[in-house]
């Protein structure tokens, strides 16, 4: 009879295929034993057969039964053979068209062309993807329960650490801090991109863009905290790169900046900063009018045949530079002022550390109320309300915590003696940033007719 040998190993990190070759050497035992020659080998190293993705051994052994090549198979147990039904189904129809024998090292022979053998290998079959699933349940209660101890569990090397995600690489934490540094400065996410492939850092991409920049300065373990799924856990048992409040203040410009602070695309300084004063929508670059620039309603559109509606009355339309200017100057007016000093002094600012044990207490809380509904001592109506509570109360640490980490945004400009020429070598994305933290702003239709630029109509309130 003439035998196809099936060796397969889920993982072989190091490439030497020590598995396949013992699975191989065993099965070739197995067929000199019965007088069966081996036709062929055939290995799929270091690929899974519980998961979707097709296996290119596997499909040769099926294309090659199906072809007649040979009348039986040798693998080392079922589970080398399949974990998914998909799989199984196509062996077990192949193998029953064509009278298919498989022969296992540590099992027992299934005759695949009757019936009670096609019985025995959908129970195999079976049997396999259960202790798929029981493995996963398994796998997946020990990576919540480390997160929750704080601990690693494997995976990619993180950007800053070393290969065992604790141990700190200096140069790359230095490039780390300084994207932080950079981000609440003002810098746009493509900026600190380029400064890392600058500074030749790759990571686990061939070149730093935004958005695997955004990524990694949106990871809590920079601050020390271990998260699953999304959800902060635990303090992580590695040291943290940046402080808790620093990574909180980058959150809340990340989850600010894609519509208010530095919206992609944004071509003019107030660009999704201001608003129509009469209809509250934000302002962009609206094209030029008589080669001005302008700035126009978001909320304006043409009526239909292409005519527009009045914008005097319903969307404010008004030149840019004039309103940019008058802005720029509030703002530069207000940090001349010998109290401006003071915006950068939190006269209630929080005790950062203070806040950081607050916050793990809050969270200790908050997993303690499923141990004490398990227990019967709470009731679901009463973890619920709890959870509320103690989750507003944790809202509102965090938020102090991102306030915390934001006062230097001003300090550049304060500290400058001549802050009209600081202000010109700031990038957009670092104006807008400090218009931003500093006032809200309003635009009014100038009116019909009007040619002088009226600061009225820019109506501005300091945060």
């Amino acid at each position: 009879m003439n035998v196809i040998i099936y060796a397969r190993q889920s993982q072989d990190r190091l490439g030497e295929e020590l598995g396949v070759t013992r699975q191989r050497e065993d099965a070739e035992t197995l067929a000199r034993l019965r007088g069966w020659t081996v036709v062929r080998v055939i290995v799929d190293n270091d690929a899974s057969a519980a998961g979707k993705k097709p296996r290119k051994g596997f499909e040769e052994l099926l294309e090659a039964l199906q072809r007649g090549a040979a009348q039986a198979v040798i693998a080392w147990d079922w589970t080398r053979l399949e974990r998914n039904r998909r799989d199984g189904l196509r062996l077990m129809e192949i193998g029953e068209k064509m009278t298919v024998t498989l022969a296992f090292v540590r099992g027992s022979d299934i005759d695949l062309s009757t019936p009670a053998g096609r019985l025995v290998a959908d129970m195999m079959s079976s049997v396999a993807r259960h202790e798929i699933d029981q493995k996963s349940d398994r796998q997946r209660r020990a990576v919540l329960q480390a997160a929750q101890e704080g601990r690693r569990v494997g995976g990619r090397k993180p950007f800053g650490y070393a290969a065992d995600g604790v141990t700190i690489l200096r140069n790359e934490a230095q490039a780390i801090q300084d994207g932080y540094d950079l981000l609440l400065a003002g810098a746009k996410l493509e900026e600190i991109a380029r400064e890392w492939n600058r500074r030749g850092f790759s990571g686990q991409v061939r070149d730093w863009k935004w958005d695997s920049v955004r990524n990694v300065l949106r990871n809590p373990r920079y601050a020390g905290l271990r998260a699953h799924n999304g959800e902060i856990m635990a303090p992580a048992e590695w040291k943290e790169l940046v402080s808790e409040e620093t990574w909180r203040a980058a959150q809340d410009i990340l989850d600010k900046r894609a519509a208010v602070v530095t919206p992609r695309g944004a071509k003019r300084l107030l660009t999704a900063l201001a608003r129509d004063a009469a209809c509250g929508a934000t302002v962009h670059a609206g094209g030029a009018f008589g080669g001005y620039p302008m700035y126009r309603c978001s909320a304006y559109t043409k009526l239909p045949g292409g005519k527009a509606p009045d914008v005097g009355r319903h969307h404010v339309s008004r030149k840019a530079l004039p309103v940019e200017a008058y802005v720029v100057g509030l703002v530069l007016e207000r940090l001349s002022r010998t109290d401006a000093v003071d915006l950068l002094l939190d006269r209630q600012r929080p005790d950062a550390e203070k806040l950081r044990r607050e916050a793990s207490a809050l969270r200790t809380r908050l997993e303690g109320l499923a141990v004490d509904y398990a227990d019967g001592t709470l009731t679901k109506a009463q973890v619920r309300a709890a959870s509320e509570r103690i989750n507003t109360r944790l809202l509102e640490v965090e938020a102090q915590m991102a306030d915390a980490g934001r006062v230097d945004i001003l300090a550049p400009l304060i500290s400058a003696d001549d802050k009209w020429a600081m202000w010109g070598t700031l990038t957009m994305g670092r104006q807008r940033l400090v218009i931003d933290t500093l006032l809200e702003i309003r635009l009014e239709a100038p009116g019909r007719g009007t040619r002088t630029f009226r600061p009225e109509t820019v109506l501005h309130e300091w945060k």
